[in-house]
C-alpha cells in the first residue's frame, strides 16, 4: 500500500471515528411541554374585544339613525333588531308632518353589566344590561350574536327593562355562562317554547291554556286594556280582534346561576279592524292613519301589524314556578287595508 493511500484512508478512519464518537455523545435537545388544554371552555369576549363590538356597533346604529336609513345596519344589526328599527324609520317618515311625529326610541351600547356566553361553538351569545340612554327612562338589554367564526357579533335585539324588574345572577364575564339551546329541556317551558306560549297568552289572555306558566307583569296588562278600549270604542261600527305569534327561529337564551336562562325572542302582533255594521263610520287615528296613507278611514278592513321583541326569565322546572317578563320593544310596522 502506497504512503499516499495509507495517509488517506488513516484519515478516512480518523473522521468516521470522530463522528461515530460526536453521535455517541451527542446532547439531545429538549422538548417543549405543550400548554395543557383548557380544562372547560373560556369565555366568547374578554372586556376589551366586548368594548370594540360594542363601539362598533353603537357607531353603525347612529349613522343609521341620523339618515334614516337601514342600509346602515348592514353587518351590524339582524332581525328581529333589523326588523324594529327600518319600521321607526318608516314610521319616523310617515309622520313627520303629523301633529306628533314618531321618532326611533333612543339606544345606547354603553355597557353597566354584561352576560358573556362561554362556548367554543357557534352562534355565541352575548348579553349587555346598558346604562339608561339619553332620552330614555330605563336601561335596555341588548342581545348579541356571532352566526359563525368570520362574522361580527350583531345586535340580535333590544328591549326596554320593565320598571321594577330585577335581572336573575349569573355568572361573570370572566367566567362566562353557558349557551342554552332554544330546545333545551329542564326550565318551566323550552326557550323557544317560551316565546310561543306567551305569545299564545297575549292573544288568548286568561283563557290562554298557558296563563299559569306566567307571572303576571305590566305589558301583558296593557296590550289588554288597550285591546278592550279599542273595542269599545269601535262597537258602534264595527270590530277589532288581535293576534300574536312567535317569530321563527328569532330566539336566543343564556344560563342563570340557579341554572334557569334569560331567553330573548321576536313576535308579531295582528290587529284587525273591520267594519260589520252597514252605513257605518269606522275611522282609525294618530300612526294607524298616517302609516295607512289616508284619512282613517276603514272601508272593510284594515290589518295593522307590530313588530316586537321581548325578553324572559325562564326558572327551572319545579312546582309553582313562573316565567317572568322581563322587558319589551314594540312598533307600528305596517298598515294594510283590504
Amino acid at each position: 500500500m502506497s504512503s499516499t493511500l495509507r495517509r488517506h484512508l488513516t484519515a478516512a478512519l480518523g473522521i468516521a471515528a470522530s463522528a461515530a464518537f460526536l453521535a455517541g455523545c451527542a446532547i439531545p435537545v429538549p422538548e417543549v411541554e405543550p400548554d395543557p388544554a383548557p380544562t372547560q371552555v373560556q369565555p366568547v369576549l374578554d372586556d376589551p374585544r366586548l368594548e370594540n363590538v360594542l363601539s362598533d356597533i353603537g357607531e353603525a346604529i347612529a349613522q343609521a339613525d341620523a339618515a334614516m336609513d337601514p342600509a346602515l345596519l348592514a353587518g351590524r344589526v339582524e332581525s328581529p333588531a333589523l326588523d324594529v328599527r327600518t319600521a321607526e324609520y318608516l314610521l319616523q317618515q310617515a309622520t313627520a308632518d303629523g301633529d306628533a311625529p314618531a321618532t326611533p326610541q333612543p339606544l345606547t351600547t354603553s355597557e353597566q353589566v354584561a352576560v358573556v356566553a362561554a362556548t367554543d361553538t357557534w352562534p355565541r351569545t352575548v348579553l349587555v344590561v346598558t346604562q339608561i340612554p339619553d332620552g330614555g327612562n330605563t336601561p335596555l338589554l341588548l342581545g348579541l350574536q356571532q352566526d359563525d367564526p368570520r362574522s361580527s357579533y350583531t345586535l340580535f335585539s333590544w328591549v326596554r327593562l320593565l320598571p321594577g324588574v330585577t335581572m336573575p345572577e349569573t355568572a361573570i364575564p370572566s367566567v362566562g355562562s353557558a349557551a342554552v339551546a332554544a330546545d333545551a329541556e329542564g326550565l318551566v317551558a323550552t326557550p323557544a317554547a317560551t316565546v310561543v306560549d306567551y305569545a299564545d297568552l297575549l292573544t288568548n289572555g286568561a283563557e290562554s291554556q298557558f296563563a299559569g306558566q306566567f307571572a303576571e307583569d305590566p305589558y301583558r296588562t296593557l296590550v289588554a286594556q288597550d285591546l278592550a278600549n279599542l273595542q269599545t270604542n269601535v262597537a258602534a261600527a264595527g270590530t277589532v280582534a288581535q293576534s300574536t305569534a312567535a317569530t321563527d327561529g328569532q330566539v336566543l337564551a343564556l344560563a342563570t346561576d340557579d341554572g334557569g336562562a334569560i331567553v330573548l325572542g321576536g313576535m308579531v302582533t295582528s290587529q284587525v279592524y273591520e267594519r260589520t255594521v252597514t252605513g257605518a263610520e269606522l275611522d282609525v287615528k294618530g300612526q294607524l292613519a298616517e302609516l295607512a296613507g289616508g284619512d282613517g278611514t276603514v272601508t272593510s278592513k284594515l290589518t295593522a301589524t307590530y313588530s316586537q321583541m321581548i325578553a324572559f326569565y325562564a326558572p327551572p322546572a319545579a312546582e309553582g314556578a313562573t316565567i317572568t317578563v322581563l322587558g319589551v320593544e314594540r312598533v307600528l310596522s305596517g298598515v294594510e287595508q283590504s
